[in-house]
């Protein structure tokens, strides 16, 4: 009995194998050999065409520039300033400018006041912090940063205080007669 059962349970299961299945889905994609190959294509997102690029199998790369990219002010930097070169705080900006495309401007008398002062140790190292607010903490809240977009360059100019404006501020005696 247990001859005849075995190859019967063989013949069945090799059948069934074997077996035709008529299917009404779409047939299977092809295999493409040339897998690492880029292909260019598009989708939707929220009513816009993105542009987009297929490199492998499951890996998708946007071709849009990044908003670092668009501007090179809004990059995320981290620096630290050599302390063997005793810094000025014109040296700690050229630092920072180095490889983002930006130039300082050229020194004008009153802005050299700001270029000579000697950099205060909180300002050894920086970041990560966007490169307009590195720029902007180096020179500090009295020097208004400008950018030249054509040229490329950053510049500072002081700002006017109106004595005016600024609020009344009471002056504390140090005389006995002043205490209560």
């Amino acid at each position: 009995m247990g001859r005849f059962f075995t190859p019967i349970c063989l013949l069945g299961l090799l059948s069934a194998c074997t077996a035709q299945v008529t299917s009404t889905s779409s047939p299977p994609p092809l295999i493409d050999r040339g897998a690492n190959r880029a292909h260019s294509s598009t989708s939707t997102v929220e009513g816009r065409h993105q542009a987009e690029l297929r490199y492998g199998r499951y890996t998708l790369v946007s071709t849009e520039p990044t908003p670092e990219q668009r501007d090179l002010l809004a990059q995320i930097i981290e620096v630290t300033i050599p302390s063997s070169l005793s810094p000025s705080v014109e040296d700690a900006l050229h630092h920072v400018l180095q490889r983002s495309g930006y130039s300082l401007c050229p020194a004008t008398p009153s802005v050299q006041v700001l270029f000579t002062r000697p950099l205060p140790a909180a300002h050894y190292r920086l970041g990560p912090i966007t490169l307009r607010s590195a720029l902007q903490v180096l020179a500090g809240p009295t020097w208004p940063l400008t950018v030249d977009e054509v040229s490329r360059s950053v510049c500072f100019t002081q700002q006017t205080i109106d004595l005016a404006a600024l609020p009344p501020t009471s002056v504390l005696s140090r005389s006995p007669e002043a205490r209560p």
